[in-house]
């Protein structure tokens, strides 16, 4: 899973859509898409993320991190 996955599943647990994501982390509702359709973010733009979403930034990258050690 990567980091859009990630952020995918942890936006739709919370029952956020992308634009309640976006008004709650101030990124913009277009990069959430691209980022969801497997763009990687910034530094900045995780981190707004993930304080939007209520986890860490390790939580949104530990699929990702998962995966490439298994390989």
């Amino acid at each position: 899973m990567n980091t859009g996955e990630s952020l995918k599943m942890l936006r739709q647990q919370q029952g956020m859509s992308q634009t309640e994501l976006s008004i709650k982390s101030g990124v913009l509702q277009t990069t959430i898409s691209a980022i969801e359709r497997g763009t990687d973010p910034t530094g900045r733009t995780l981190v707004s993320l993930a304080k939007a979403l209520n986890v860490s930034t390790d939580k949104l990258l530990k699929f990702e991190s998962k995966q490439a050690a298994n390989h």
